[in-house]
């Protein structure tokens, strides 16, 4: 037996095993996301699994085969129906559904109503003029759309279909993504997707529908740390290569490959309300061992969904004309105006984890101390940071004053 081959297949089982003992999930969202919940907060919870209905595989199958520039798939609006009849029906709220179409990614679903209209999700969520981190802080640092050569630009505007879908619209392009903190690794990763977005109607109801597929692996999972609870979008990216588990810093792992299909249905043409439905696989791991299993996925999904019904529901959120014209003031800032601001986003994290504070033990002991790690960030990562800080801000997470210098408040 070779013994390069021996010390390998060792090295994997010590790995296995150690992800037993640890409980170690490495999941991420992709195209819009998929992060895990922390283990402590679902110990007790099992959901029985439920294989989707098969009907539903021509469908699923169909829109995966519109992102896929290799095969060059023409929209059939017929196929959707099966799909959009599931995820407009009663489910049992103690199941875990997923759908096995693609082999060797792990699969898993998950849906939530949020209380609004589909015209103002999509002015907020889908609006070249908000950064699309501003309605799911808790499972992206960065996002935008990109040209074939991956260079940043605007997101399409698609709210001036909405009142006039006669024909299905079907927008292809790119999308380039960074994930927060993962809640058990702490590693955050960067990827490149193919994206397909899709408007027409079902029923009469205006139907959204994002098709994402992972381009290549990601970028090498990177050392992040969740200040305080998740929920209050507070993260560190410290740049440095591995997991913050105790005895499994050094490992390399990746995000390999990822597919989604996220639908926005009005399912009730009488109030406003939204159906949001997630089908998610995906493949992370190391040693190209895929350690994702259903549960994490479904988790990660429940992560985005709870920021994003928090966001949108929220009666006082700022109209949608003063959130992009605060924004674009945001952009405008010079890259020295930016950098000062991030030598006061230091403080105002290390007033409220610093010193005195409850410390996490997997927080390195220099946390707190090394200012320049914002200042070193890049525009859009410093960018990123205030958009969230905004977001709290505008929740009613924080208060002005502890604020205002940063957000430069005027009202």
């Amino acid at each position: 037996m070779n013994k390069n081959a021996t010390i390998m297949d060792l090295t994997i089982e010590v790995i296995k095993k150690s992800l037993r003992f640890f409980g170690i999930s490495l999941l991420i969202l992709s195209g819009t996301i998929g992060l895990s919940d922390p283990v402590t907060a679902h110990a007790s919870e099992t959901r029985t699994e439920l294989k989707i209905p098969p009907a539903l595989d021509p469908g699923l199958r169909h829109f995966l085969d519109l992102v896929d520039p290799a095969k060059n798939t023409k929209f059939d609006p017929q196929l959707a129906g099966p799909v959009l009849d599931f995820v407009a029906g009663s489910k049992d709220a103690g199941a875990l559904y997923f759908a096995n179409i693609i082999s060797g990614l792990t699969p898993a679903y998950y849906d939530f109503d949020v209380n609004r209209d589909l015209k103002t999700i999509v002015q907020y969520a889908f609006n070249p003029d908000i950064p699309g981190v501003a309605t799911m802080p808790s499972s992206a640092r960065l996002f935008h759309w990109s040209d074939a050569r991956l260079n940043k630009q605007p997101a399409p505007k698609i709210e001036r279909y909405l009142d006039r879908l006669d024909d299905p619209v079907v927008i292809h392009g790119f999308q380039t993504f960074q994930i927060t903190p993962d809640l058990n690794s702490g590693a955050y990763y960067a990827y490149n997707l193919y994206q397909t977005l899709l408007l027409f109607k079902y029923r009469q109801r205006n139907v959204l529908m994002t098709v994402s597929k992972q381009i290549d692996a990601s970028t090498v999972g990177k050392k992040g740390y969740i200040l305080g609870d998740d929920n209050d979008w507070d993260y560190v990216y410290s740049g440095k290569t591995g997991l913050t588990i105790p005895a499994l810093g050094w490992v390399r792992s990746y995000m390999y490959d990822s597919s989604a299909i996220n639908i926005y249905y009005e399912i009730d043409p009488g109030a406003p309300v939204v159906r949001c439905a997630m089908f998610k696989w995906l493949k992370a791991g190391w040693f190209d061992i895929n350690m994702v299993q259903k549960k994490h996925i479904y988790r990660g999904l429940k992560r985005f969904a709870n920021s994003f019904k928090e966001i949108l529901e929220y009666r006082q959120l700022p109209a949608v004309d003063i959130m992009a014209d605060d924004f674009s003031r945001l952009r405008g800032l010079s890259a020295d105006a930016l950098k000062s601001k991030m030598a006061t986003y230091s403080k105002v994290l290390a007033k409220r984890y610093g010193s005195g504070q409850p410390r996490n033990k997997k927080w390195p002991p220099d946390l707190f101390k090394n200012n320049n790690r914002w200042r070193r960030m890049g525009r859009e990562e410093m960018e990123s940071a205030l958009v969230i800080e905004y977001m709290k801000y505008a929740l009613g997470k924080t208060r002005s004053d502890d604020v205002r210098e940063l957000l430069e408040l005027r009202r």
